[in-house]
């Protein structure tokens, strides 16, 4: 019969219920002549690395791949949908929330977890259609519109404020 001071139910040892630091474990044994001996060895159980992971900022499936970083303690490695190399890929990932994992494991070989979402948000339907298809350069400028949604802004070659100049 195997007891200890705290942590162990039916011959199971259970090193979350010891807790830890130093425990130490009888091993008792009867023989057929109700003599009884013990034999006795303390085993060191070590806590679980406390491990965290910072918030990630909003992305949107178009943005470039980053490289995940906010894990501690450093020496990690970090997975989930999208994740490759110890980048986020958004495309890849795709639209919506996902969870990143960051697993780190100290030098007892105790390893954690910590988790936290990334939010990829789809990118708008835009769409433009110009009042005119051409323009000579001594036209007057013209102001554009025709953007939806609206509310956005328009740029290129002889725009400013939203206004294109040909002679520009």
């Amino acid at each position: 019969m195997i007891t200890s001071e705290t942590g162990v139910a039916a011959g199971v040892f259970n090193p979350t219920t010891a807790g830890p630091g130093q425990t130490t474990l009888t091993y008792t044994y009867t023989d057929g002549n109700n003599c009884s001996a013990d034999a006795t060895q303390t085993i060191s159980v070590d806590a679980a690395p406390t491990v965290n992971l910072a918030a990630f900022s909003t992305v949107c499936v178009y943005n470039p791949s980053m490289a995940l970083t906010g894990g501690t303690p450093s020496g990690g490695t970090y997975s989930g949908s999208g994740v490759t190399g110890g980048n986020f890929d958004p495309a890849t990932a795709g639209n919506g929330t996902h969870t990143i994992t960051y697993t780190y494991t100290d030098g007892n070989n105790c390893s954690n977890t910590a988790t936290t979402p990334v939010t990829v948000n789809t990118a708008p339907n835009v769409s433009f259609n110009s009042p005119v298809s051409s323009l000579c350069t001594y036209n007057n400028p013209l102001t554009l519109s025709g953007g939806l949604p609206a509310g956005g802004s328009y740029s290129g070659s002889g725009v400013s404020t939203g206004v294109m100049n040909p002679a520009s």
